[in-house]
């Protein structure tokens, strides 16, 4: 993938991206499933992109409002048509995840996110953790699908062949704009790239104050988190 997120990699994203990610309507239903019952009927979605992931949560979830969160004005705006069915239940808002704005009026019952937190650096991700524990409701959850960083060449080496595969397999019309794109980051590192270990995640998701800290599904180096605001102050003892 290109240095810096660019308009030419959000086209080819929109087209391509149920290819290019590994088994994305799994990772969809996954977290649809980690929702379960909610403290609150209120979620607010970071990084939503054109929509894609928020459109299944208010299918999936039908007593749930969403907020979806973005910081590019182009998204949202695919976004915005692709919801057009959803009045009433989905609020659009224009901020990055970093943003105080981005976590606005809670307490809410989940916070989920899919393939942003990894374009952050380790002390912003410990940071977005602490904030998001802050603004869901007891008992509530947050849900992460992203980019991880295998541990070792090994590892590294099946992760980047898998991710090819997938996308093979997903669609061979995608298979040339993923790779004169470089998409593959195990394959082509790219600063804008930041994924940490599975490790760390789950550490600073402890350390942020979670309880039922979890990776509930991993494949060509993508996994889906699970992490609980604890409901009672001694479950944090």
């Amino acid at each position: 993938m290109s240095t810096g997120w660019l308009d030419d990699d959000t086209a080819l994203f929109v087209r391509y991206g149920d290819a290019f990610v590994p088994r994305r309507t799994e990772q969809f239903d996954i977290v649809c499933d980690l929702l379960g019952e909610l403290p609150r009927p209120s979620i607010v979605e970071l990084g939503c992109g054109d929509g894609r992931l928020t459109e299944r949560l208010l299918g999936r979830l039908h007593h749930t409002r969403v907020a979806a969160v973005d910081a590019s004005a182009g998204m949202l705006a695919l976004a915005r048509t692709r919801l057009a069915g959803f009045t009433g239940r989905v609020t659009l808002r224009r901020a990055a995840m970093e943003e105080d704005t981005a976590l606005a009026d809670g307490p809410h019952g989940a916070v989920v996110t899919s393939l942003a937190v990894h374009h952050l650096d380790d002390r912003a991700k410990q940071a977005l953790y602490r904030r998001v524990r802050g603004v869901l409701a007891p008992g509530g959850v947050f849900v992460m699908a992203d980019l991880v960083a295998p541990v070792g060449p090994a590892p590294l080496a099946l992760a980047a062949a898998r991710w090819d595969a997938e996308v093979h397999a997903a669609d061979p019309a995608a298979a040339v704009p993923f790779e004169s794109a470089r998409w593959n980051t195990f394959r082509y590192p790219d600063p804008v790239d930041r994924p940490s270990p599975v490790g760390a995640h789950l550490n600073r998701l402890a350390r942020a104050g979670f309880r039922d800290v979890d990776v509930c599904w991993l494949y060509a180096g993508h996994a889906v988190f699970h992490a609980r605001r604890p409901e009672r102050l001694e479950e944090t003892t």
